[in-house]
């Protein structure tokens, strides 16, 4: 018997020394998060000529779910048990691009694909990536985006880029990644904005 003990707690001791221990250590009751932008200003100038069209295209399915992910390492990924997005990721950053782009003065008239605009330009995003990276305490959030920009007229390609942006994670848990996660899409947009600025609109 007292064999069998010491055998389990040492098991538990090479668990705990490897890292084998849940991130999520808040209560065991869903929480949601809201993936937000938490840098937007708004233009104090007149908006420039053309309109824009956003289109989302279909994203990296493990990184669109509800559930907030994580990563231990290269080549490996999990999710919270416990925290979810309010929506998933894709849709909602597609809604953060157009709010900020609308907000700036790149543009006269910016929609999502199926809002009724015509635009002149199209945007297309793909999710590629987003997870708490939790290799060390308290980790960084990741998110990468590939965008397209289109002349729509023409089907004609103007520019392409994929940004990836890291940020440190609030703390070592769901709620601290959702936090982190929030500050890397908002630099992730301050970045887009700066590049849409540099393309031709005409």
């Amino acid at each position: 018997m007292k064999n069998g003990i010491a055998w389990w707690l040492g098991l538990l001791a090479a668990s705990l020394a490897a890292g084998c221990v849940n991130i999520d250590v808040e209560s065991k009751a869903k929480q949601f998060y809201v993936l937000q932008d938490t840098g937007r200003s708004q233009c104090q100038k007149p908006p420039g000529s053309g309109a824009l069209l956003i289109d989302v295209l279909t994203p990296a399915a493990f990184y669109n779910a509800n559930t907030l992910a994580f990563s231990k390492g290269a080549g490996s990924r999990g999710y919270y048990q416990y925290a979810q997005w309010t929506d998933r990721p894709a849709n909602q950053i597609g809604l953060l691009v157009r709010d900020r782009l609308r907000q700036g003065c790149l543009y006269r008239q910016v929609a999502l694909s199926g809002e009724g605009l015509t635009g002149e330009q199209q945007l297309s995003l793909r999710l590629l990536e987003l997870y708490h990276d939790v290799s060390s305490s308290p980790g960084q959030a990741v998110i990468e985006l590939d965008v397209q920009l289109i002349r729509r007229d023409a089907a004609r390609l103007i520019a392409q880029k994929t940004f990836r942006v890291t940020a440190p994670a609030a703390g070592f848990d769901a709620k601290g990644a959702a936090a982190g996660m929030n500050q890397a899409l908002t630099r992730l947009l301050d970045e887009l904005a700066a590049w849409l600025a540099q393309q031709p609109r005409g």
